[in-house]
């Protein structure tokens, strides 16, 4: 069966490597017997627009750049049964990774071109949607540094951020309300989200994260020595953080959190709100249609 697919591009994704790629990726297309149009991105959340203006035409749209292009693309398919699908080539691509979709444009195209989609959770921070995940405090900070990466790519440029993040930022004064329960307000030095498993290109602050199984994941770090976290970094590659005293790992499908100060906060990679003092976030469990790479 030939199908009609939608690629909306982000030319600047990966630091302008999805441009440099990009006549490759159409090589690949060319050759699958199916129809691939080719959208491109202008200007921060044109590619919501683009995807909630064309997506009934289509068999499925398809993301092409990094965590950010894949969350515009999927709040223009918000509320719709158009399947979402995406050709990762990004910073950190750490929502593909929860969907087992790899970078290679090839095995990328092939998966799409299978079609096997499976309904998701999505997630709400204020009025906007997300895939995988939110953070807040430290992790906020380390993305809106990693923003100003301007060498570094990929693991290692957020590698950088984090490491370089450590002798600036202090654990602030927050408190978390997750499902109606108020776990008290105290130092706190991180709280990751997490809808999927990865954050910064493959860390694992939520190891069993599932975007299938309704409910978030939720990493809480309490007030924490520098070197303490050093030598344990480790364990944000092999998933086994939740062994160190501070580390709180709870599940959850409304979260809130409120400060005295301003929260750096960041949704999918993307920054949220010019430090907010107070968030709702919640889940929306099974509400949308995305193509991945797991067996049949």
């Amino acid at each position: 069966m030939k199908r009609k697919y939608a690629i909306i591009v982000n030319p600047v994704a990966g630091r302008g490597r999805t441009s440099k790629r990009l006549p490759l990726l159409k090589e690949i297309t060319d050759q699958t017997g199916h129809t691939f149009d080719y959208y491109y991105t202008t200007e921060p959340l044109h590619a919501s627009r683009i995807a909630d203006k064309i997506h009934r035409g289509y068999d499925a749209v398809i993301a092409y750049g990094g965590d950010g292009t894949a969350n515009e693309v999927m709040n223009g398919l918000a509320g719709t049964t158009t399947p979402f699908g995406i050709i990762p080539d990004g910073t950190g691509n750490d929502f593909a990774k929860s969907v087992s979709v790899t970078r290679n444009l090839r095995k990328a195209v092939d998966i799409i071109v299978n079609y096997n989609y499976r309904l998701m959770d999505l997630g709400t921070i204020g009025n906007r949607i997300f895939l995988n995940g939110v953070g807040i405090g430290f992790d906020g900070f380390v993305n809106y540094r990693n923003k100003k990466m301007k060498l570094l790519k990929g693991t290692i440029s957020y590698l950088y951020a984090v490491l370089s993040s450590l002798t600036l930022w202090k654990a602030i004064p927050i408190q978390i309300e997750i499902d109606g329960k108020i776990l008290g307000k105290g130092h706190s030095f991180l709280l990751a989200i997490g809808n999927g498993w990865s954050v910064g290109g493959g860390l694992k602050l939520t190891p069993q994260a599932s975007i299938h199984d309704s409910v978030f994941d939720i990493c809480h770090i309490s007030d924490i020595p520098i070197w303490k976290i050093l030598a344990n970094f480790v364990r944000l590659k092999n998933g086994t953080i939740d062994v160190i005293k501070e580390v709180t790992m709870r599940k959850g499908k409304k979260i809130r959190v409120t400060s005295d100060v301003p929260l750096p906060i960041h949704f999918d990679g993307e920054l949220y709100d010019n430090y907010s003092r107070e968030i709702d976030i919640s889940i929306v469990p099974q509400s949308a249609f995305v193509i991945g790479g797991w067996a049949v």
